[in-house]
């Protein structure tokens, strides 16, 4: 195999399909990259078995063939050369020897037998959904910093897409935070069942999207999303999602607007002197003020700040983990930001003031007991 590539593209494409690659592997051919070049295409790959990632690229081929290169030293090699340099991939079947040659360098490695190289699997397509680029990011962006990292929980590891009427729900929880967002979907469009997509799928496609339109498959086992000569091939999260309409409180009743912006910033000040346990932050609501305060018993610290706001409803004092405030705070668009709170033992809910693009979106985020 023997072709020529722009090092800046090779470099962005060989970035998306990095991402795929573990860190640590029992199956030692999973730490390479697949490369398979037809006349003027080179098709990059890399898998963990669970997700792979293709990206087709135009190259200047001088002989069709495949092979699979060691992805860290490829990586870090075509990232160091110049953004203007177009080297020489040659690439000795028969001993898998790749060589990189440039006009002022020349680099050799060996690679492994692309016959070794787990292929994509087989996809027979059951669903298909059209999606504009900017709503599909937004429905990842909106939703799988939420996602639990509890193994023991495989279900709550990915993102719930759930058909609704002529609406696309997106719901991710770890079970102390909640994120439901709601869509429509595009005419014509429709999705017939519940799917449970990995988070580290999503980031990877969140990631590697630009403008356009993406088409969305599924098949019994697996989703499949293809852009902008990008595939992305993930299993299916077989288990049962947990039922979260069941926690999202249907009575809070005391409501609290404020700047989303100042009440990041506030708790990242005030979140400085939480205990390095707990991360709790006192959110204190009375009339027209927000008092947002914290201690760290353990070595002596306190802070607090407060902040104007529009509230209705009794005082209350509830406990919060600042880090699942921020993130949800930073997850949401909107320059006014709703609290909803019913008692200092049950879930808040946050919402935008004002909707935007005609979506809904609630974000819950469960309480911690308040300090004595």
């Amino acid at each position: 195999m023997k072709f020529t590539a722009t090092s800046s593209e090779l470099q962005r494409a060989l970035a998306k399909v990095g991402g795929v690659i573990p860190s640590k592997s029992t199956l030692p051919i999973l730490e390479n990259i697949l490369f398979h070049l037809v006349s003027d295409t080179l098709t990059i790959t890399a898998t963990d078995m669970e997700i792979s990632l293709t990206v087709s690229l135009q190259v200047k081929g001088k002989e069709d063939g495949k092979a699979a290169i060691p992805a860290k030293r490829l990586l870090d090699t075509v990232r160091s050369l110049p953004p203007d340099t177009t080297p020489t991939f040659s690439i000795e079947a028969s001993t898998n020897k790749v060589t990189i040659a440039t006009a002022n360098g020349h680099y050799s490695l060996t690679g492994e037998s692309a016959e070794e190289f787990p292929p994509n699997p087989q996809f027979k397509e059951t669903d298909e959904i059209v999606l504009d680029n900017a709503s599909l990011r937004n429905i990842i962006h909106r939703t799988s910093f939420a996602v639990s990292t509890d193994e023991l929980r495989p279900a709550m590891m990915g993102v719930l897409l759930q058909p609704k009427g002529s609406d696309l729900r997106a719901v991710s929880t770890d079970g102390h935070r909640l994120v439901k967002l709601t869509q429509k979907l595009p005419k014509g469009v429709s999705l017939k069942r519940d799917v449970i997509i990995p988070a580290k799928a999503l980031n990877l496609v969140g990631k590697s999207i630009e403008t356009g339109e993406s088409t969305v498959s599924l098949s019994e086992t697996h989703v499949r999303f293809a852009f902008d000569k990008t595939i992305v091939i993930s299993r299916l999260i077989d288990e049962v999602y947990p039922n979260y309409e069941s926690v999202i409180p249907q009575d809070n009743t005391k409501i609290m607007s404020v700047d989303r912006e100042q009440t990041i910033a506030s708790l990242r000040r005030v979140a400085l002197y939480a205990s390095a346990t707990t991360h709790q932050v006192k959110f204190g609501v009375k009339n027209t003020l927000l008092t947002l305060s914290a201690q760290d018993i353990d070595f002596g610290g306190e802070a607090k700040e407060t902040i104007e706001c529009e509230y209705k409803g009794e005082d209350i004092e509830i406990g919060f983990n600042s880090n699942y405030v921020i993130d949800i705070l930073s997850h949401m668009d909107a320059d006014q930001i709703a609290f909803k709170f019913s008692a200092p033992t049950r879930a808040g809910i946050v919402t935008p003031v004002n909707v935007k693009n005609g979506e809904d979106i609630i974000m819950l985020v469960m309480p911690v007991r308040l300090n004595a």
